[in-house]
């Protein structure tokens, strides 16, 4: 039987009240002749551990259960590697899982890894230059705004309420805005911002989509700022988001880049993939064709422009 690695975080929505969800995975995977050995992560970043030492034993695919949280620490790993993620989406949101269309259930993740359906991703790089750091990926990066709210969430409403938490702690942002403005420099011009996305996806949190013309797979960043500091208005720019018909609102910023500089004399946060991860100066870029992933087909060619 062909042998994998199944990492799976046993806190993530989906598994945190059915652990048996993993028998059923590892049980479809052998029905297919996959021969899985599961891995619960313990503490943040140990996924990335995980999946390191796979790589390096050699292990050609990597099975990963959670949200887009796991799915970005075992990402970290696999980037530049022969070695292929299986992503089956049991967390709050899966904003992933939305933008390749990934399959639900184990029987069509199971199926899905026998037919051998993988498809090659960009993703983007954040990199503090000052210290060397650096963290792919694969969605997005959020400054300010954003990264704020997720700073906030409770952890014991997430677990209650799921993706409602963030909307609580959203609600709470704007009867407070405690704004923290910033400079974001692309396309060899500098703008101010109280919040900025770059995408490497079109989709954002499973209910917007902040990036409509942002492919996974082609070789650019999409970047959308918005600069305003009133509550009505960052209202109305999330009711457009749901449809992606926001970047044409006053004060907002909407185009392609290759690279990004954002920088911020106060301590702007950045989430990246859902998770806060520190505070300004960045720079983010995209790299094309880093990671290769099971998923269906897509129609047409390459976005490469």
């Amino acid at each position: 039987m062909k042998k994998t690695v199944l990492i799976y975080n046993p806190m993530a929505g989906a598994l945190r009240h059915d652990l048996k969800q993993i028998e059923k995975l590892t049980s479809a995977l052998e029905q297919q002749g996959i021969s899985a050995v599961s891995m619960p992560t313990s503490h943040a970043g140990h996924a990335t551990e995980l999946a390191r030492q796979a790589v390096a034993d050699n292990i050609s695919m990597i099975v990963v259960c959670g949200g887009d949280g796991t799915v970005n620490e075992v990402a970290q790993s696999l980037v530049g590697t022969e070695t292929a993620i299986a992503v089956w989406p049991c967390g709050t949101a899966n904003v992933l899982a939305d933008e390749l269309r990934l399959p639900k259930t184990v029987d069509g993740l199971a199926a899905l890894i026998a037919e051998n359906q993988v498809r090659t991703i960009s993703v983007g790089k954040a990199v503090k230059q000052e210290t060397g750091w650096q963290r792919y990926f694969l969605l997005m990066a959020g400054i300010g705004l954003d990264a704020t709210i997720v700073q906030n969430v409770n952890p014991e409403l997430k677990k209650s309420l799921g993706k409602a938490a963030y909307f609580a702690s959203g609600l709470n942002f704007l009867f407070r805005l405690p704004l923290t403005p910033f400079s974001i420099n692309f396309n060899e011009q500098c703008h101010e911002s109280t919040f900025a996305v770059v995408s490497n996806a079109a989709h954002y949190a499973s209910v917007f989509t902040l990036a409509p013309g942002a492919a996974i797979d082609d070789d650019k960043l999409n970047v959308c700022i918005f600069n305003s500091r009133s509550r009505l208005v960052y209202l109305s720019y999330a009711a457009l988001g749901v449809v992606g018909a926001h970047t044409h609102s006053p004060g907002v910023v909407y185009q392609e880049t290759g690279s990004v500089h954002a920088n911020s004399n106060d301590e702007a946060l950045v989430q990246i993939d859902g998770d806060v991860m520190g505070t300004l100066p960045m720079n983010f870029e995209i790299v094309p064709e880093a990671l290769r992933i099971y998923a269906p087909p897509i129609s047409g060619q390459r976005r490469n422009r």
